[in-house]
């Protein structure tokens, strides 16, 4: 007579299982459906998608357009329908554990799971510090993070007021408790415009920054604890400064900070790029040049390039190459080479995001925005049943033994 799988050996494949298919298996029964919604599952799934670097996507963005590749199987780029479509313009302020922080013209924000379609709008955040006379606009700056002890995720503002680029406001906003805080210090440096959105790597978002008022300190990464609400400051690592020529990017790379420099020489020939990883979070000793990308006949010429994410395997990197197109960098063989995706728009920018079944209480497939369900989303009789031997026979076709 056929038995069951145990719960713990079922538990373990569906971890292993694209968010696609986990939501078609949410029909099976409802123990499975308990399950695959469950918060314990959900970490799991997270977990095991980011120690393994599967499950992982590249979202595309340019204009009002998103777009995503499966990194792991380097498929076609497919259009994302994003749920802020203002026919202008759309922008990636961040990602972290699937979920993206996305803004539009309008002065919209969303936090979104592009894998589930769930998305929670934002209130507005209005300024409460005295606002300038002066006719020119105030500069916000903002990071997208998660807070693992409260397990809450959070939007960073930094407002730096008209007029006095010193005098600025910071406030926090909760996801939890869908609303903002107000931090009580303000914050003494004035953001580098390359970083207008904080990167999120140990708990923390991450800027560039000019300098620390009164004095000037150059060469500076300053950090918010998103546990604390502390600011820090990271030191950067002995990088070439023989010249000018480098213009340094502040990216995420496998969870660790990474500084991108590139050398814009005299000669194209002589462009080139260091990828440097900070492998223990805070220690400037611990910075590690990577590796070093330089023009040749299999990637041609190039001004810069941007790192994305690991790919599966863990021994290459994707990099974007001057918004246009993606290189991968093998680290075993020390080789770049073209990666050859179709789909892509002709320019864009990349942020890499897991599938994930995150979630925030907001609007998922039949649900509207207030969590209200649809008729829609009800099934019923035969149908129901009928759906539910399809997915059982999916589950057995992916080379899973499983009775029911």
């Amino acid at each position: 007579m056929a038995k069951t799988l145990p719960s713990e050996i079922i538990t373990k494949i569906l971890t292993r299982l694209a968010v696609k298919d986990l939501l078609r298996y949410r029909g099976v029964s409802k123990p499975w459906c308990s399950l695959i919604d469950g918060p314990d599952f959900i970490k799991l799934h997270l977990d095991h998608s980011k120690r393994t670097n599967t499950n992982l996507n590249a979202v595309l963005f340019r204009d009002n357009n998103l777009a995503w590749v499966d990194l792991d199987a380097l498929s076609p780029a497919v259009k994302l329908n994003h749920p802020i479509d203002d026919d202008r313009r759309v922008d990636v302020m961040g990602s972290c554990n699937g979920l993206l922080a996305l803004s539009n013209s309008s002065n919209d924000i969303v936090f979104w799971n592009p894998s589930t379609k769930r998305y929670k709008k934002l209130p507005i955040s209005n300024v409460n510090v005295n606002v300038s006379t002066s006719s020119a606009r105030n500069l916000d700056f903002y990071g997208f993070g998660h807070d693992p002890v409260t397990d809450d995720y959070k939007l960073v503002k930094i407002t730096f007021l008209a007029g006095n680029p010193f005098d600025s406001e910071v406030k926090v906003y909760s996801a939890k408790a869908n609303s903002w805080k107000r931090i009580n210090k303000a914050f003494p440096y004035f953001i580098d415009l390359k970083t207008q959105y904080g990167v999120y790597a140990s708990n923390a978002l991450h800027w560039f920054v000019a300098g620390k008022y009164p004095s000037h300190i150059p060469e500076l990464v300053v950090a918010i604890d998103l546990v604390t609400g502390e600011y820090r400051e990271i030191p950067l690592p002995e990088y070439d400064k023989a010249d000018n020529s480098v213009f340094m990017f502040l990216d995420g790379l496998g969870g660790s900070l990474c500084l991108t420099c590139n050398y814009v020489k005299k000669t194209v020939s002589s462009y080139r790029v260091d990828i440097w990883v900070m492998k223990e979070y805070g220690v400037r000793d611990s910075w590690t040049k990577m590796f070093t990308v330089k023009p040749s006949k299999a990637i041609g010429t190039f001004l810069f390039v941007t790192p994305v994410a690991y790919l599966k395997s863990g021994e290459q990197v994707i990099l974007n190459q001057e918004c246009e197109r993606f290189i991968t960098y093998d680290l075993q063989r020390k080789k770049a080479k073209n990666l050859r995706i179709s789909g892509l728009p002709e320019r864009f920018r990349a942020q890499a995001c897991v599938g994930s079944l995150v979630g925030l209480n907001g609007g998922w497939d039949g649900e509207n925005e207030s969590g209200k369900k649809k008729n829609t989303d009800k099934m019923q009789g035969n149908k129901k049943k009928d759906l539910n031997r399809k997915q059982r026979d999916d589950f057995l076709s992916k080379g899973f033994k499983l009775v029911l």
